[in-house]
C-alpha cells in the first residue's frame, strides 16, 4: 500500500515503508498492534528498550482488567509481548535523528538507517527534566537518579531525598518507603500536589517520609558519591545530609527531531485534531507527547489506537 514518489535513486538508500511509528511505549506499541492488523507495512523505532516510562512505575492501579494492580515493568513487558506476537517490527536503541517531508513522503533518519513513508506517527512521550544545580551532572550514577523504581534498591536502609512536588515525587516517595530508612521530599510550594487523593493518604501512613516545604535545592553535594543537599528553606540556607537524590521536577516532550517540519506546537507538544493528526498532514501523535494529554496509559492507549486507524484511511487515500 505504497504511494512514494521519489526518484529511484534517492530509494535506493532508504527503506521503504507504509508506517513509521517513533516510540515503543504504550501508544506507540499500540498504533503497531492496530497497524499490523490493517497489514500495513510498519517498523516502531524507540531510543530505549521498548515500553516505555510505564516500566518505570510501581504499582500500577488503575489499569482496566488488572483488579489486584501489575507491576510497572510487567506491563510494559505484556505491551511488548503482544506487539511483538502481531508481528510488530520493534527496533530498540535506534532514536530518530531527524523527520523531514518531501513531497508525499517522510524520510525518517537514524543513527543506522533512513526510511521513507507517506504516514508517520509521533509517540516518544516525555523525558525526565533535570534540576541544572551544581553536582547534578558530576554525581549522576552515584546518588543522583531520576527513577526510585529503576534504582530504589541500591539505597535501602538510607536516607534519601526525592526533589519536586507533584505525583512524580509522591510516586517516587511512596515507592521508596518500603527501602528507605528516610525519605525527605523537598518542594518550592506549601505542599505536594497529587492527581489522587489515595496518594495522600499513603504518604500521611508511610510514616517515613517528611515533606519539606518552601526549599530550593542550590547544590548537590558529595566526593564520588552524593552526600547531601545544599537547600535553602523559607529564605534560610541549609545543608541536609541524604545518601541518594531522586529527582522528579517534571518532564518535556521530546519533539526536538521534528524542528524542520512547519508543525504546530505548544510548550513543545504536538497539537493534534480529533483524529490524532498534526499540522502537517500524513503527521500523527499519540500518547504524553500530545499537547493537553492528561499523561495517563489509557489516555495513550486510546490516542494510538486512533492514530493508527487515522493512518490506514489517510495512506489508503493516497493510493
Amino acid at each position: 500500500m505504497r504511494a512514494h514518489h521519489l526518484a529511484e535513486w534517492r530509494l535506493d538508500d532508504m527503506e521503504e515503508k507504509d508506517l513509521v511509528i517513533i516510540g515503543g511505549g504504550p501508544a506507540g506499541l499500540t498504533a503497531g498492534i492496530y497497524g499490523r492488523r490493517a497489514e500495513l507495512d510498519l517498523v516502531v523505532l524507540d531510543s530505549g528498550v521498548g515500553g516505555g516510562q510505564i516500566a518505570n512505575a510501581g504499582l500500577v492501579e488503575n489499569y482496566p482488567g488488572f483488579p489486584e494492580g501489575i507491576r510497572g515493568m510487567e506491563l510494559a513487558e505484556a505491551f511488548r509481548q503482544h506487539a511483538l506476537n502481531t508481528g510488530v517490527a520493534l527496533n530498540v536503541l535506534e532514536p530518530v535523528q531527524t523527520v523531514s517531508k518531501e513531497g508525499n513522503v517522510f524520510i525518517v533518519a537514524t543513527s543506522k538507517e533512513r526510511y521513507v513513508a507517506p504516514a508517520v506517527i509521533v509517540a516518544t512521550g516525555l523525558v525526565h527534566r533535570k534540576l541544572g544545580v551544581p553536582g547534578e551532572e558530576e554525581l549522576s550514577g552515584r546518588g543522583v537518579s531520576y527513577c526510585a523504581t529503576c534504582d530504589g534498591a541500591f539505597f535501602k536502609g538510607r536516607r534519601v531525598a526525592v526533589v519536586g512536588g507533584g505525583t512524580g515525587a509522591a510516586m517516587a516517595a511512596l515507592n521508596l518507603s518500603d527501602l528507605a530508612k528516610e525519605i525527605y521530599v523537598v518542594t518550592k510550594r506549601d505542599s505536594l500536589k497529587v492527581a489522587e487523593r489515595i496518594m495522600e493518604t499513603r504518604l500521611e501512613k508511610a510514616g517515613n517520609i517528611e515533606v519539606v516545604p518552601h526549599a530550593r535545592v542550590e547544590a548537590i553535594k558529595g566526593d564520588q558519591k552524593v552526600e547531601g543537599i545544599d537547600m535553602e528553606v523559607d529564605g534560610e540556607k541549609t545543608h541536609l545530609a541524604v545518601d541518594g537524590v531522586f529527582v522528579e521536577v517534571g518532564k518535556t516532550p521530546q519533539t526536538s527531531f521534528l524542528e524542520s517540519l512547519p508543525l504546530e506546537l505548544k510548550k513543545g507538544y504536538v497539537v493534534v485534531d480529533s483524529a490524532q493528526m498534526s499540522s502537517v498532514p500524513g503527521l500523527f501523535s499519540a500518547g504524553d507527547v500530545v499537547y493537553g494529554s492528561p499523561k495517563q496509559v489509557t489516555v495513550a492507549v486510546s490516542q494510538g489506537t486512533i492514530a493508527a486507524l487515522s493512518a490506514y484511511d489517510y495512506i489508503k487515500s493516497r493510493v
